[in-house]
C-alpha cells in the first residue's frame, strides 16, 4: 500500500468516516524534540486492511476529527514501544488515547527478545529490511519528501499483522489478560507526562556528590530550571547545563555571590534573574528536616545474599514462562521489596499471581 498525505480537514474527514468502523488501526507518529523541552508532533500515521494515512498536524488542526478514531473505545489502536508516541498524543489531545495494545509488549510476553525494536521485529517475522535513514530527520521540516512519507508509512505497514499474530499467541497461552492489563496502565496513567517538579533534581548528572543543605539548593535551582525550560520550550540543559546547577549548589552560600558565579548567569533576563536567586534563598532556608536524603549506605552481605536469591526465584519462573524476568519485574522492583515497599506492578495484576506473592513470602519469612 502506498501512503497518502494529508494535509487538509476535508479530506481528512472522508478517511475518518471510512475508518470509524474498523475494530483495528495501526497508530504511529513522527515527532521532533532534540532541543526542546516538549515533543513537537511533525506526523500521524494510520493504517487499517485497505489504507495508510500520513496526517500532516501543522497543515491544519486534525485534534477534531482524530478524535474520532483515537478516543472511540470500539476501536483498538496497535502501536510499538507506544511511550513516546502516547506523550506525544497527550500533548496534542490532552488525554491519552485508548485502548491500545502495544506489539512490543506483547513480544516479552511472547519470549521475543526484551524491547525488541519494530525494524528487528518485522525482519524476524518477515524477512524485510525497513528502511531506517529517516530515522533523525526533522520531522517539522516542510515540504515533506516522498521519502519521508514512505518511510512513515512503512512504521505502520506491518502492525496489523503483528496484532494478528500475536494476540492469537497470547490467547493460547492465557496471557491475553496480561497484555490487556499493562496497556490499560499505559493509557490510565496520565501523571507521567506531568512534570515531577518535587523530583527533578534528580535529574542532574552528579548530584550524588552533593550533602547537606546543597541538595536542598540542587532542588530548588533544579526547579527553577524545569519551569524555565517548560516557559522557553528549551530543553533543561539549553537552560542551564548540570555542572553548573551543581556548581551553584555546592559553592553559592547567599544569592549575593550568583552574579560572580558564571558568566552564563547574565544571559538571563532580570526576572529569571531574580527567580534564580531567589530559588537559591530558599534551597539555603530549607530546615534540615526538608532536605532531600540520599540513601548512601552500601547493602550488608545479607541484603546482597537476599535480593539474588530473590533474582534467582525470577530467573527460574521466567525460564518456565519462556520469557525475559525483566518482564516480571526489575531489580530495582526486588530492592524496593527488600526495602519494605509493599506497592508497585510485582504486588498487582498478573505480575503478583505468577511470582509477585512467592517473593513477598519469601522476604516475609526472611
Amino acid at each position: 500500500m502506498k501512503p497518502i498525505l494529508i494535509e487538509d480537514n476535508q479530506t481528512l474527514t472522508q478517511f475518518c468516516n471510512k475508518l470509524i468502523n474498523e475494530p483495528l488501526l495501526a497508530i504511529d507518529t513522527e515527532f521532533f524534540r532534540e532541543t526542546t523541552y516538549y515533543p513537537h508532533l511533525g506526523l500521524i500515521q494510520i493504517a487499517s486492511p485497505s489504507d495508510i494515512i500520513c496526517i500532516d498536524p501543522l497543515a491544519f488542526d486534525a485534534r477534531d476529527e482524530l478524535r474520532r478514531l483515537f478516543f472511540n473505545t470500539d476501536i483498538t489502536k496497535v502501536l510499538h514501544s507506544c511511550s513516546q508516541d502516547m506523550e506525544v498524543l497527550y500533548q496534542y489531545f490532552g488525554e491519552l488515547p485508548a485502548p491500545i495494545f502495544d506489539t512490543q509488549i506483547a513480544a516479552a510476553m511472547l519470549g521475543y527478545q526484551d524491547q525488541i525494536g519494530y525494524a528487528k521485529l518485522v525482519a524476524e517475522e518477515y524477512d524485510v529490511e525497513l528502511d531506517k535513514s529517516q530515522t533523525r530527520t526533522n520531522w517539522l521540516k516542510r515540504p515533506l519528501s516522498a521519502k519521508q512519507i514512505e518511510y512513515a508509512g512503512e512504521d505502520v505497514l506491518y502492525l496489523l499483522p503483528l496484532y494478528e499474530k500475536f494476540s492469537s499467541a497470547l490467547t493460547e497461552k492465557n496471557r491475553e489478560l496480561w497484555l490487556q492489563e499493562d496497556c490499560e496502565q499505559l493509557c490510565g496513567n496520565e501523571q507521567r507526562f506531568q512534570p515531577d517538579m518535587e523530583n527533578c533534581w534528580q535529574r542532574v548528572k552528579g548530584y550524588i556528590q552533593l550533602e547537606g543543605v546543597q541538595l536542598a539548593v540542587c532542588r530548588s535551582v533544579a526547579q527553577w530550571r524545569e519551569q524555565l525550560a517548560m516557559q522557553q520550550d528549551l530543553t533543561r540543559r539549553k537552560i542551564m547545563t548540570d555542572d553548573l546547577v551543581l556548581k551553584i549548589a555546592a559553592t553559592v552560600n547567599n544569592k549575593e555571590q550568583l552574579k560572580t558565579i558564571d558568566n552564563h548567569i547574565a544571559r538571563f533576563s532580570a526576572d529569571a534573574q531574580h527567580a534564580l536567586a531567589e530559588a537559591i534563598e530558599t534551597g539555603l532556608q530549607t530546615p534540615e528536616s526538608k532536605w532531600p536524603v540520599i540513601n548512601r549506605q552500601r547493602p550488608s552481605p545479607e541484603e546482597k545474599r537476599q535480593l539474588r536469591h530473590l533474582q534467582g526465584l525470577v530467573q527460574n519462573k521466567a525460564e518456565t514462562l519462556n520469557i525475559h524476568q525483566s518482564v516480571l519485574c526489575s531489580k530495582k522492583d526486588l530492592e524496593k521489596l527488600l526495602q519494605g515497599s509493599r506497592s508497585g506492578k510485582l504486588l498487582n495484576g498478573w505480575r503478583f499471581d505468577c511470582i509477585g506473592k512467592q517473593l513477598l513470602a519469601e522476604v516475609d519469612q526472611s
